[in-house]
């Protein structure tokens, strides 16, 4: 009998594609560490051009998985993995080059947390965890990786890619984001419960 196609490859295509990001991140982050020596055209490129690898890796193997039909629960978790995996090692870097304040990541990391948990609790504290988004959250993802490569570039050319009221600014206006994605989803977690509540006392 011929097995599903996930059954015999459970470690596919789209899941090479999305461990593409674990890859080149130690690879992204030698290549600011390179630039901030030698600023350059080819530095700041190559900088430039491992990130928006990283960026096609994220955008590319979801929508491939669906194609091919090799969408799986491990598919998602590896997704998630890679992408919370790549924002704190290299926002990690970037506030050691003090081209990125602490709270940037401890806030992404909370935010991470905070998906993690009520996305368990939703799902009815289950080993099979169906991670839950919304719209907000969505949107702080892919700001935390718009950030991120800005900050990036503004390291590799030793911080004069953008003024400093620019620069923080846009670091202000980060936290703020994260903080209300954060706020946004404790409420549709409440709501969520209240209404789960209510079905069940009916």
């Amino acid at each position: 009998m011929a097995l599903p196609l996930e059954a015999r490859r459970p470690f596919n295509f789209a899941h090479a594609l999305t461990s593409l990001r674990l890859i080149l991140t130690p690879v992204f982050l030698y290549a600011i560490e390179a630039s901030t020596r030698h600023p350059d055209t080819a530095s700041a490129g190559l900088v430039i051009g491992l990130f928006l690898l990283i960026c096609a890796s994220d955008y590319y193997d979801g929508p491939l998985a669906r194609i091919l039909g090799l969408s799986s629960d491990l598919g998602k978790v590896l997704d998630n993995l890679a992408d919370i995996t790549f924002l704190l090692v290299t926002l990690t870097y970037l506030v050691h080059r003090d081209a990125a304040p602490w709270w940037i990541p401890t806030a992404i990391a909370l935010a991470f947390g905070q998906y993690t948990l009520d996305s368990w609790l939703l799902s009815g504290k289950r080993t099979s965890v169906a991670l839950v988004s919304n719209p907000i959250g969505h949107w702080a993802g892919i700001l935390n990786y718009i950030f991120t490569g800005v900050c990036a570039l503004h390291a590799a050319l030793q911080q004069r890619f953008l003024p400093t009221l620019l620069y923080d600014g846009m670091l202000t206006f980060w936290l703020v984001y994260l903080l209300l994605a954060m706020g946004t989803r404790v409420h549709f977690f409440l709501r969520t419960q209240r209404s789960s509540s209510s079905v069940h006392q009916q």
